[in-house]
């Protein structure tokens, strides 16, 4: 083809051109499967498909010149060549450029590199260095984003996004950006993953120098608009089928070398019955030859692989069983497994053959083996099948071994690790609650009582900032060096994270003042020791510590023992310098606080007196200057009798710590249902949604579509008229049962918000998997949205991004008609918060809405 463009070129100059004859050169640089050369060097990808066929409509001629992207910039910019595809707008190239109306593509851009390197965030980029594409938006991308957070990352420039794939294989780049269609081809065959950083959501042209050839990209912006109209369109067929060729299974390449052995395998046995009696020596060569390759693939496996007759004596072993016993193969052949293990060994050894060769069955488990003059137990994991010919007969047993001695040592080491603290060598924190568990059996059947203490280097984190953290580590281990020194052999010690440490002390059980004065002394020379200036790096360091005591006798649980000695920790630590506190009478009243309220919250879910509150959602119509009210948010609220109001922020973080929110979720469902058809009422002229938050536990009962349908049944309610609002962690984690409980209550028209969006972190993968309907821009963003220019650029792009999945955005938290104009400047039609009204009870709401 590429030789064949003089010739044409020529042929253009000899003929005479008519006024209607257009001939369009086309830079093609190499992105498939978006725009690329085919195996006959003709124009191809999903922008080369496209053009082609509008092209064909008009009776244009195209011809394709070949270059890297830099190049075809500098090419369309002197006019050697007339249009470019794949082209996203910039300020800088609306300057030189000219573009159709209608966008032919939408792409992203995504960050890909191997897994190992642990690039979840923009900030792992810091110290990396990136593949990036030369004169890309990419590239300019890239380069403020690295400004902004003040990142060591080094950009790459490259000719092409194989060239930045190809970079990251020679470990010359430790990543690559590049759009999602080019990157999602390569992650098999690159052996590379995508990682969760997705940016620049972009539209993509045909672009042309600014003046050129105006009747051109007008055909094209027409052309695509009627394309996408129909959707049995030639347009809609080459998205089609470019996207199941990159989604096409890639088939490793050992795959077809099996494939292509089998085959061969199958060819020689058909050549062996047709010429056996001809080419004998020949066909018995071959197989040796086949034979000892099978033996170097079998003996180049990590693996113990043997073949015993129904005899249970060896017919094959491979390298490593010889190499096991230091044995030749052929000395090995024949024998059975007393001539080669001690006799227990062999015992069980015969034991599980023959129960393989009487059941017919594979077998796959742990053994123990010992060799003759090895007192050292060798660890397998022995899988085990029974052995065929080609009449069907039970021939013998195949057997592989692998040796797992070293995994159980490790395993070991790390079952001991787990009770035990590697820096301090003290105890950990399941240590410790194992010590707690036991001292409370005694407590209960002995005449001994216990005392827990919590200790708390104060300031710790501001000595490892100002020291760093080797200094840091340093006071740690001599921390505990001196803990474990003044404790006796029956108490124990444990550190439970970075700066906190835990002790039990064992105490005899008399219930007199003087038992409690001990403690006390014994406590405070403790405290003393502890604080006592340590020498770290060469230098003094002077630390103080907060302690919290509290006794077994004080509480009724475990569970109150160690929200006990928190509090105590707590208010330890509100006093200045090292303190000892035990839990008082002080700490006993907010405990005992703490457990009326949670008294009054389960009376409150059971006689279902939590109340029901909501918050009118705004949206302005295009073109319209009213704003109407659009649905409702439910939210709880709380009033009891003796504790009067109480506030979310104080009972929903108690009903989430004491597994009570899917309880409080399936009362404020029912009532919300119940109220919903007044709600509509309140706005018969439109349908409106109420929106209801659902936590995880609830979201995940396995009743909980049921339930949900069979609410909306008793209440007369439509699916149409209620909106989920879920949290990103819920979408992480288990993200197929998720999918597949939000499909299922699709089908009963219920709609799916994601709240605060943008405060967590949900991948695009997520967002496109999921059938979500709206994105909840959290109020954090809208607050000081007038004034950060950070949470103007967060909101722009959540907006975007909404509108390119084809998403309802809408804003919480409004609080002042600065913020309300700045979100519609932006382009946010969809709004909630103070500014409009406060939540109120269903009764209030009609002098709202």
């Amino acid at each position: 083809m590429r030789n064949f463009i003089p010739f044409v070129l020529l042929l253009l100059l000899v003929m005479p051109a008519t006024a209607q004859d257009v001939v369009l050169k086309v830079g093609v640089y190499h992105n498939p499967p978006k725009i690329m050369f085919d195996e006959d060097g003709e124009l191809s990808g999903i922008h080369g498909d496209l053009l082609t066929v509008i092209a064909e409509r008009h009776g244009w001629q195209l011809i394709p010149v070949e270059c890297d992207w830099d190049e075809c910039l500098r090419k369309l910019e002197s006019g050697d060549i007339d249009i470019m595809p794949d082209v996203a707008k910039t300020p800088a190239r609306n300057e030189w450029m000219s573009f159709h109306s209608e966008h032919a593509l939408l792409s992203w851009s995504q960050i890909y590199a191997d897994e190992k390197e642990g690039i979840t965030s923009v900030l792992d980029l810091d110290e990396k260095k990136v593949g990036v594409l030369k004169g890309s938006v990419q590239e300019e991308y890239l380069r403020d984003i690295i400004a902004s957070f003040e990142l060591s990352t080094e950009l790459l420039p490259v000719n092409s996004f194989a060239e930045g794939f190809d970079a990251v294989k020679a470990q010359k780049a430790d990543a690559v950006a590049t759009n999602q269609f080019f990157g999602n081809q390569q992650v098999v065959s690159r052996r590379l993953t995508m990682t969760p950083i997705m940016f620049l959501p972009n539209k993509l042209y045909f672009a042309m120098r600014s003046g050129s050839e105006g009747e051109v990209l007008d055909a094209i912006g027409r052309e695509i608009r009627q394309l996408k109209a129909n959707k049995q369109s030639e347009y809609y067929q080459i998205i089609k089928n470019w996207s199941s060729q990159q989604q096409r299974i890639q088939i490793p390449v050992y795959v077809w070398w099996l494939l292509g052995l089998l085959a061969l395998g199958l060819c020689v046995g058909l050549l062996f019955n047709y010429e056996l009696r001809k080419k004998v020596r020949e066909k018995t060569s071959e197989l040796k030859e086949n034979k000892q390759r099978l033996d170097i693939i079998l003996s180049s496996v990590d693996a113990y692989i043997f073949i015993k007759n129904t005899e249970l004596r060896y017919e094959y072993v491979n390298q490593r069983v010889v190499d096991l016993f230091g044995m030749d193969a052929s000395d090995i052949i024949g024998k059975d497994d007393y001539d080669l293990f001690d006799k227990t060994t062999a015992d069980e050894l015969v034991e599980l053959d023959k129960k393989v060769l009487s059941t017919r069955e594979r077998s796959a488990q742990a053994e123990v083996n010992y060799l003759p003059g090895d007192k050292t137990p060798h660890h397998y994991w022995s899988v085990k099948v029974p052995l065929y010919n080609a009449n069907e007969e039970l021939i013998g047993v195949c057997g592989i071994s692998t040796d797992v001695s070293e995994y159980k040592k490790m395993k070991e080491e790390l079952d001991s690790l787990a009770y035990f603290d590697p820096l301090t060598g003290l105890g950990n924190r399941r240590f410790m609650l194992d010590r707690l568990r036991q001292g409370l059996k005694r407590y209960t059947k002995e005449q001994s009582d216990g005392a827990l203490i919590l200790l708390d280097i104060d300031h710790f984190k501001h000595l490892n900032d100002r020291r760093g953290h080797g200094v840091g580590d340093e006071l740690l281990i001599q921390f505990g060096q001196r803990l474990e020194k003044e404790l006796r052999q029956q108490d124990d010690a444990a550190r439970l994270n970075s700066d906190e440490f835990m002790v039990f002390l064992q105490q005899p059980r008399d219930g007199s003042y003087v038992m409690v004065e001990e403690l006390r002394g014994r406590l405070t020379t403790l405290l003393n020791k502890l604080t006592e200036p340590y020498v770290l790096d060469g230098e003094e360091e002077q630390v103080s510590v907060s302690m919290g005591v509290v006794l077994l006798s004080d509480a009724a649980s475990e569970k109150d023992i160690l929200q006990a000695v928190d509090l105590a920790l707590t208010q330890a630590k509100e006093a200045s310098g090292p303190h000892l506190q035990f839990f008082n009478a002080g700490l006993q009243r907010r405990f005992a606080h703490q457990q009326k309220l949670l008294s009054a919250l389960r009376k409150a879910i059971n006689q279902e007196t939590l109340q029901v509150y909501y918050q009118p959602q705004y949206e302005r119509m295009s073109g319209s200057s009213d704003i109407t009210c659009m649905g409702y948010e439910a939210l709880v609220r709380w009033h009891d009798d003796e504790l009067g109001w109480i506030s979310p922020g104080e009972f929903i973080p108690l009903a989430e710590s004491e597994g009570l929110m899917r309880s409080v979720h399936k009362l404020v469902v029912k009532k919300a249902l119940a109220d919903t058809p007044t709600l509509q009422a309140l706005n018969p002229e439109r349908s409106i949604r109420v929106a209801i938050n659902v936590s995880a536990g609830q979201f995940k009962h396995s009743k909980f579509v049921e339930d949900m349908n069979e609410q909306m049944k008793v209440a007369g309610v439509s699916g149409s008229a209620i909106e989920l609002e879920i949290t990103e962690s819920l979408l992480i984690d288990d993200i197929e049962k998720t999918a597949k409980t939000m499909r299922e209550l699709k089908e009963s028209g219920i709609t799916f918000a994601l709240d605060d969006f943008g405060t967590g972190y949900a991948s695009l993968g997520y967002l496109k998997e999921l059938p979500l309907n709206r994105l909840k821009i959290d109020q954090s963003f809208v607050q000081d949205l007038t004034q950060d220019s950070n949470d103007t650029a967060i909101v722009q792009t959540i907006l975007a991004l909404g509108n390119s999945l084809d998403m309802e955005v809408i804003a919480e938290g409004i609080e002042t008609e600065q913020q309300l104009a700045k979100l519609e400047a932006l382009g946010c039609s969809q709004f909630q918060g103070y500014y409009f009204s406060r939540p109120e009870p269903l009764h209030e709401l009609r002098n709202i809405c």
